[in-house]
């Protein structure tokens, strides 16, 4: 019988799976590109899951749980509000700042001229409201990620000031209220724009801030029914299970089965695919440990994820691959050949980039944040 192998510093095997294979469907999709011209596109997209959703879910899940505490047990005043920035900042944004000064560095090099906007990336503004540049088209993501992190802990800290008696109620009011008001908001901007073919809608519905933060929300409304009703949260946990994986699996399944369906992009797919991962929550986040080689896998995969989200696509896909299909040219003339050498070197280099920038960078930041004496005098403050 295979030993039980213990999980890593206290990390949640169950959730570790979701993180993993929803950054193994980012890097599945995008290796599409490579292999365009020799493979079945409607096969080929039914297993490419919307990976970055996933992602939203789960982060709102896990963020919202660290909010609901902090709220809670402690006063929640400014210095709790500033202690949750500065450790959520320095869990992303030095990646992110990296991998953007390093593009700019590679763009400029190779002659490039760069687009206007670029400042905007810097303070997350460049698909605030407006379709993603092409520059880093995969940092989209990212600004949906800082204004969750900003906007909803400033506005809670507000609201629970007012309301300081009735947390567990604001927090609901906040939670709910974002999730209707930006899934109106994306149903207005279909019915008002019309979006009929899907890279419209991918630039201006799938890909803003302002239509996007409701996938966060859904993750953090799981954390909110986990902390305060645990037991209703465990009770359907195998059936919800179920559910999901049908749910989150159809949208995919009806495009390669009846070709895509932009009705149902523009007024259910985002919303869908957010509720599908919701309901994967209770018996993922039940499963604490794992075993063997799969587990091992599972859990690096999970460890460079973000790491290997910001460099798969910019970085190997659009600026080292092309950089090698010269020497590729050297070895084989063969189309066939020369795109299977290069879908094989985007899925290694992406791994092999992203274990040395965890390594040596990522987690050598996150590890700073602990030794910052002012997170550390916040940490040992008592709680209510």
């Amino acid at each position: 019988m295979m030993k039980q192998t213990p999980n890593i510093s206290g990390r949640i095997y169950g959730l570790d799976i979701l993180r993993a294979f929803a950054i193994l469907f980012v890097i599945y999709s995008h290796s599409f590109f490579l292999i365009v011209d020799h493979i079945n596109e409607k096969a080929y997209n039914l297993f490419s899951l919307d990976g970055v959703t996933i992602f939203f879910v789960l982060s709102g899940y896990l963020i919202g749980g660290i909010l609901l505490k902090t709220i809670q047990t402690t006063r929640y005043s400014i210095r709790d509000l500033l202690q949750f920035w500065i450790r959520r900042w320095f869990r992303t944004l030095p990646n992110y700042f990296f991998m953007l000064l390093l593009l700019i560095f590679l763009a400029l090099a190779g002659g490039k001229v760069l687009h206007g906007s670029l400042g905007s990336y810097f303070f997350f503004f460049q698909n605030f409201s407006s379709p993603h540049p092409a520059f880093f088209p995969e940092a989209w993501s990212l600004s949906v990620e800082e204004w969750f992190y900003l906007t909803v802990p400033l506005g809670l800290y507000f609201s629970i000031r007012s309301k300081v008696n009735h947390r567990k109620q604001v927090v609901l009011a906040w939670v709910v209220g974002i999730i209707l008001l930006v899934t109106a908001f994306r149903i207005y901007r279909s019915i008002h724009f019309g979006y009929t073919d899907f890279d419209s809608w991918d630039n201006n519905q799938r890909k803003l801030v302002l239509t996007r933060l409701d996938s966060i929300m859904y993750g953090f409304l799981g954390a909110w029914i986990s902390f305060y009703y645990r037991e209703a949260w465990l009770r359907f946990r195998k059936e919800l299970l179920v559910t999901g994986l049908v749910l989150i699996f159809y949208p995919m399944v009806q495009e390669s089965l009846l070709g895509r369906n932009m009705f149902f992009n523009n007024y259910f797919s985002l919303s869908v695919t957010s509720f599908a991962t919701l309901l994967l929550l209770p018996a993922l986040s039940e499963l604490r440990k794992g075993k063997g080689i799969i587990y091992r896998f599972l859990s690096f995969v999970s460890v460079i994820s973000y790491s290997m989200y910001l460099v798969n696509f910019s970085l190997v896909q659009l600026t080292i691959i092309p950089a090698l299909t010269g020497t590729i040219l050297t070895v084989t003339t063969n189309h066939l050949a020369i795109s299977i050498i290069r879908y094989i070197l985007y899925w290694v280099l992406t791994f092999l980039l992203s274990n040395f920038l965890y390594r040596y960078y990522e987690k050598p930041m996150m590890k700073m944040r602990e030794k910052i004496s002012f997170t550390r005098k916040l940490s040992e403050k008592k709680t209510i």
